[in-house]
């Protein structure tokens, strides 16, 4: 099993020295690979409630949020080996044309080491910022996966579906990696535990990224998931991606009690953490992401390297 950990993105003291003290010491650690999200407005009450839930305040880390592929930019320049991955991008406030050509810098630049992590998000403001149907939200994302595989296919590159229409023109640089079969790809993870959702990634998506959820919950749904993938005619199961949530006990720092995400954390030492990180190797999990980002805890940018030194353990253990 591989072992991520998200970069300083939330908060007030997520500041270049820490990311990139963070950085270099989770390479040099054996993490597997970095993660950051998106969002770009906060709102005490948003009209939908925090993560559509009706009126669920938004955590106070979101008031400050560094924007993902800028960050995960100076990462890719900063280290050699570990992968860069999105967790999640909001399909809504992009459009697919250029989000092929920002992925595909962003692979070349790393060498091949992006990971493009695709979701519907939540806040109804965004979507109407980005002039998005909110309404339709799932389908713009399937159609919005489509088109963005299309685009970093070799040139000229052409679409034509409900929501996005282009070419046939040229849009290049095209990702680094590259399929079996030659084609470049950056591969997409998507989210969700709904049926639409395991649908989309069945059909479209090159991993899963559930978060929040216990081990033995993720491995039912990569159950069905895996059923999904076989009837759309597809050989290989998904790699599944599950992003945690953790409430580490540190030494020096005032225990917390884990706010909106308190329920589903993972709580305590390092010997608690181990323990989950073993219950997640156990139920055949391909990658964990560690979540730090909502721990209100944290006191200062000098402890966010620390986060790394804290959860290192667990790298080795679940390489073992």
């Amino acid at each position: 099993m591989k072992v991520g950990i998200c970069v300083p993105a939330l908060g007030p003291y997520a500041d270049r020295r820490a990311v990139h003290d963070f950085t270099i010491r989770a390479e040099a650690a054996g993490f597997d690979s970095l993660w950051v999200q998106e969002h770009f407005q906060w709102k005490a009450v948003p009209k939908t409630g925090y993560a559509g839930m009706a009126g669920v305040p938004m955590p106070t880390p979101y008031k400050n949020l560094l924007q993902p592929l800028e960050l995960l930019s100076y990462c890719a320049a900063i280290t050699e080996k570990v992968q860069l991955g999105t967790s999640i991008l909001v399909t809504a406030y992009h459009r697919p044309l250029l989000l092929a050509r920002r992925m595909a810098t962003l692979d070349i630049l790393s060498e091949g080491r992006a990971l493009c992590g695709l979701g519907l998000g939540w806040m109804a403001e965004e979507y109407e910022h980005m002039d998005t149907p909110f309404e339709r939200r799932g389908g713009r994302m399937t159609d919005f996966v489509k088109a963005l595989k299309a685009a970093w296919l070799g040139d000229p590159v052409e679409y034509h579906g409900e929501f996005f229409d282009f070419g046939p023109c040229d849009s290049s640089p095209k990702p680094f990696q590259r399929r079996a079969n030659g084609e470049p790809y950056v591969p997409i993870l998507t989210g969700g535990g709904n049926p639409k959702s395991l649908a989309r990634c069945a059909k479209y998506a090159d991993g899963w990224n559930p978060a929040g959820m216990p081990a033995s919950a993720t491995a039912d749904v990569r159950k069905t998931l895996d059923g999904m993938v076989a009837e759309n005619g597809r050989s290989e199961k998904l790699p599944v991606y599950l992003r945690i949530f953790a409430n580490p006990t540190m030494e020096g720092v005032a225990p917390w009690d884990g706010g909106f995400f308190g329920g589903i954390s993972w709580h305590g030492g390092i010997d608690e953490m181990a323990k989950k990180t073993r219950e997640c190797k156990d139920a055949g999990i391909d990658h964990i992401i560690i979540e730090t980002n909502f721990w209100e805890a944290n006191p200062d940018s000098a402890t966010w390297p620390k986060h790394v030194d804290f959860f290192a353990p667990l790298v080795d253990l679940a390489h073992g």
